[in-house]
């Protein structure tokens, strides 16, 4: 299923000065509403009441709501609109003010065309018949007419030159009478299933992928209102909705640009920026669950799942591909695909075959905040002081020191779990390295390559890394992390002969003697992994290399 390269090119060149954002639940009533529509209170208004619905050259007044004055609640108004299209599947109305300024004929017809005959994914099935054939048939409860209303108009959300537009939304007001949306919610009706689509500074181009973001929450609310569900799982399958029909989504870019964002709960941030870069998190993740996990069994079950929020994703994949997941692992994995980009390497898992995230970089020569190294170690000593990880994000540092001595060393502190990856060349998967329950690691220089540092939990991290020799002298050894949480390590600066360690517990029995070979001339680092192992005491121990024994005592605390 490519993307439109096209289109893709188009938004890849857009202005990240505009961040489009879906309008549904800017007004917070729309989570709260657990109620349907009463049969026994009948539709009111001209268009439920038409006998064959509207033609093209008809004007109409519709309810819209006012975004620009912020708050809990927003300001319903008439906006009168001319019926531009009829179809078999749908309706297209343009804001009479826009006509011309900001919407054209070719503007329509090329919606409509979207809409009906053929979408990038699919050239024989429109966004309406290419979505409700995965996710399920649009509702008809209201007006008795199978056709869905889109009316294009400049949606009223403060926008000047810069910043968060609503670029469209589905407002369930519509799926009640005008009395039951009154009496129940304080809201008004047009009691026809619609969806708005921004012209400006929304343009004819979006209007397409968001026609088909905002269809699937249509879709949604014929399964059952919202509040049965957690909003960044209605968000990210109405983003799935783009990537059936094969539309790139511009907030990819955002993602790439805000960084530090997870696509699950990322409704939960207050800047629209990094707000706006959960809906490009929520995309690639949804789309690669569908890529890798059971394709349209998967998303449609996402709908219907019993469970909410990530159990309820959890269930959708377990039962498309009917086995048992983790899905910490599979965020683990996603998140190094972000990165990584590429599925031509291992079982591909590390990336798309739909897309590559680098082709939405607004700028491929400028730095990129969300997927950008957050070092690079070319010369030593190297500090990157303690920071920020937030969760399921990951830090990438490229080492190029094919000559250094020393290692490069991190650690992680905080509630979050902890992984850490290498790979010596961007054609290799990554290779997980020990942390332990410590969050340490040390990686022996000299090494080129890429160290990845992953918190791949919901909880975030501290981490601070830094690169160098350890001031070592011929015959010394540095013993770390005292006291010690998971594995051990040992400075050394390396004669090139042989090296053991042999670990006493506290009544001076012998719990085991490693041996590590050749260790390499110069500064370096070795592991003992089985540290995470010992219980909680004072052990001691013997190091010898050549004709040079050290010994000393570490601590293990569980």
């Amino acid at each position: 299923m490519p993307l439109a390269h096209a289109l893709l090119t188009l938004l890849a060149a857009a202005s990240p000065e505009r961040l489009w954002m879906d309008g549904t639940f800017l007004d917070p009533m729309v989570m709260n509403i657990t109620e349907r529509h009463d049969p026994s209170f009948a539709p009111s208004g001209p268009l439920a009441l038409s006998a064959s619905g509207p033609e093209v050259g008809d004007t109409v007044m519709f309810w819209a709501q006012d975004f620009s004055g912020g708050g809990d609640r927003f300001t319903f108004y008439l906006v009168k609109a001319t019926c531009r299209y009829v179809g078999e599947h749908s309706y297209i109305f343009v804001e009479d003010d826009a006509w011309g300024r900001h919407f054209l004929q070719q503007d329509v017809d090329d919606l409509a065309a979207s809409l009906e005959d053929a979408t990038p994914a699919d050239p024989t099935m429109g966004i309406i018949e290419k979505n409700s054939s995965v996710l399920g048939a649009v509702p008809d409860e209201i007006d008795g007419d199978p056709r869905v209303y889109f009316l294009v108009l400049d949606i009223r959300d403060g926008f000047v030159s810069q910043g968060a537009f609503v670029a469209g939304l589905f407002s369930p007001y519509n799926q009640f009478t005008e009395e039951e949306a009154f009496t129940r919610y304080g809201g008004h009706s047009n009691e026809v299933e619609m969806l708005y689509i921004d012209c400006y500074p929304g343009d004819a181009a979006e209007a397409l992928y968001t026609a088909s973001h905002e269809l699937v929450h249509l879709i949604q609310w014929g399964i059952r209102p919202f509040s049965g569900e957690d909003l960044w799982v209605i968000e990210n399958q109405a983003q799935t909705g783009t990537f059936l029909c094969g539309y790139p989504a511009s907030q990819v870019s955002t993602f790439i640009e805000a960084g530090g964002v997870t696509p699950v709960g990322w409704t939960e941030f207050t800047d629209d920026l990094r707000y706006v870069a959960g809906y490009g998190a929520g995309y690639l993740f949804f789309s690669y669950l569908y890529e890798r996990f059971g394709g349209d069994a998967f998303i449609h079950g996402s709908l219907r799942a019993s469970n909410r929020g990530l159990p309820g994703v959890e269930e959708a994949v377990e039962k498309a591909i009917g086995s048992q997941v983790d899905m910490m692992d599979i965020l683990t994995d996603w998140a190094l695909a972000c990165w990584i980009d590429d599925p031509s390497i291992g079982d591909g898992r590390w990336g798309w075959d739909s897309f590559r995230i680098a082709d939405y970089e607004y700028d491929p020569d400028s730095p990129r905040d969300g997927l950008d190294w957050q070092g690079v170690v070319s010369t030593l000593p190297f500090e990157d002081p303690v920071h920020d990880l937030p969760a399921m994000t990951l830090d990438a540092y490229s080492l190029e020191c094919p000559a250094a001595e020393g290692s490069f060393r991190a650690s992680a502190s905080g509630m979050g779990g902890f992984s850490a990856w290498f790979r010596e060349s961007p054609g290799d998967a990554p290779r997980r390295l020990e942390t332990g329950q410590a969050r340490d690691i040390a990686v022996p220089l000299p090494a080129e390559g890429e160290v990845l540092l992953l918190c791949n939990s919901f909880f975030g991290l501290n981490l601070q890394a830094s690169a160098g020799d350890l001031g070592l002298a011929a015959g010394g050894l540095a013993v770390f992390p005292q006291p010690c949480f998971g594995t051990l390590y040992l400075g050394l600066r390396s004669d090139g002969s042989q090296a053991t360690l042999s670990v006493f517990d506290a009544t001076g029995r012998h719990v085991e003697t490693i041996d590590f070979g050749a260790v390499d001339p110069g500064e370096t680092v070795l592991s003992y992994p089985g540290a995470s192992l010992l219980s909680t005491g004072v052990y001691a121990y013997r190091f010898v290399q050549g004709g040079a024994e050290v010994c000393g005592r570490f601590a293990v605390v569980r």
